[in-house]
């Protein structure tokens, strides 16, 4: 039940974090890029709302990318590993014979 009230509680403190900056960044803007500008104008806060949801989802999409890598270099390593001790069992095996 206590992690139900974190979750709720962390809900609430996001929605009235955006809830403040909608309020505050309501000034129109079209960005600027070298000498291209965007067609169209946006208040601060949906620019800001639009980079921030592009970094979440390159910044997940990475990690993501990266424990697969990590999980598939440990099953590697893994099978390996076994490979090697049955190995050393079947040699263990052959001077114990001896």
């Amino acid at each position: 039940m206590k992690w139900l009230k974190t979750i709720v509680l962390i809900f609430a403190m996001i929605i009235a974090f955006l809830l403040a900056t909608l309020a505050v960044n309501q000034e129109e803007m079209a960005l600027t890029f070298a000498v291209w500008e965007t067609p169209f104008t946006l208040s601060m806060f949906w620019w800001l709302l639009a980079a921030f949801l592009i970094g979440l989802t390159f910044g997940l999409s990475n990690a993501l990318w990266m424990n697969v890598k990590a999980r598939m270099q440990a099953r590697k390593l893994k099978r390996s590993l076994a490979q090697a001790e049955s190995e050393l069992e079947r040699l263990r095996s052959l001077t114990v014979q001896s």
